[in-house]
């Protein structure tokens, strides 16, 4: 399975959900008006599925998606239920924006934005900010978002903001870079011995002005060695909850059905862990040891899928 596939299958059905942002616009088709919803979610991982995340994006350059956008579409002056779209996923907030202007920039030309910092679904919900967001308002969070990625792996790093600022912190004790988009101005805060000297600089050819800067050179060094560092204790923390999780789960379905046949509820729950651990280690599950390769890749032996669907015509026993 990929890793999306993984996700919306055992991930997606578990996870919890918090609001962070609504923004709504109104698209034109046919002479008749729709509003757009899309609500920006933060996902809340189980630590294991966090685990394994981290792990994906350290070692295949991608994870589980940090923020899903729930998109729904209702008739203007309507009064009709609104229908539920597609959801889109992101890496950060920021991110997420992007794209929800960039849909609405491209059936008007502009995108007028109505944006909801409150919970949606709670009963003080505020009344909206106004916000038009121009071509120029898009290109300057797309030239903030380059800047991230030459701090390393977005998966890695904390980035909020919105259209006016995007703040983005490097995993480790380095201080956030902070990035006002409506001057174009980024500000790094680089260390010169013991005291701070903060880099300045347009966001538009940052690369070009960090080339002449070595404070700016150095805090990017050690970005690039902290991502490092965050990225293999990724794959050690992984490792170390998937055999974890293999002896406690092969210790409980023992203790609580010896002798019995697999089926039903186990079986499912069997089946999700061991794709988790397929995508995450491959198929051979490399990195484990030996006794936790070999329980996970009983259970797979043991399982008949086709199309990604399991068929459970074949019980397992648990005589092991």
């Amino acid at each position: 399975m990929s890793i999306m596939d993984v996700f919306k299958k055992f991930v997606e059905p578990g996870l919890e959900r918090i609001p962070v942002l609504e923004v709504s616009h109104i698209e034109r088709h046919h002479e008749r008006e729709y509003v757009i919803t899309q609500t920006i979610q933060r996902n809340v991982f189980t630590d294991f599925d966090r685990k394994l995340s981290s792990h994906l994006s350290a070692t295949r350059g991608a994870g589980f998606p940090a923020f899903t956008v729930a998109v729904t579409v209702n008739t203007r002056r309507s009064g009709t239920p609104a229908r539920e779209l597609s959801p889109a996923h992101y890496v950060s907030v920021p991110h997420a924006l992007k794209g929800i202007a960039e849909r609405a920039f491209a059936h008007a030309g502009r995108a007028d934005l109505t944006i909801h910092h409150s919970d949606p679904s709670s009963g003080d919900r505020d009344a909206g900010a106004k916000r038009v967001v121009t071509a120029d308002d898009i290109e300057a969070l797309n030239s903030a978002l380059v800047v991230c990625r030459y701090l390393g792996a977005a998966e890695f790093m904390s980035i909020s903001g919105d259209f006016d600022i995007v703040i983005v912190a490097p995993p480790g004790e380095l201080k956030p870079v902070i990035m006002h988009l409506q001057n174009g101005s980024i500000s790094m805060p680089c260390t010169n011995g013991e005291t701070i000297t903060p880099f300045e600089s347009p966001i538009h050819g940052f690369a070009g002005h960090v080339a002449g800067n070595v404070l700016a050179q150095g805090y990017l060094a050690r970005a690039r060695q902290a991502m490092v560092a965050a990225k293999e204790m990724a794959v050690m923390d992984f490792r170390a909850a998937a055999e974890n999780r293999i002896i406690s789960y092969d210790r409980v379905l023992k203790a609580r059905a010896a002798g019995q046949m697999m089926n039903g509820y186990r079986l499912d729950a069997t089946v999700a862990l061991v794709e988790r651990l397929k995508v995450g280690l491959g198929s051979g599950l490399t990195g484990l040891s030996e006794d936790a390769q070999v329980t996970a890749l009983d259970w797979s032996t043991d399982m008949e899928t086709k199309d990604d669907t399991v068929v459970a015509g074949r019980h397992i026993a648990l005589t092991r």
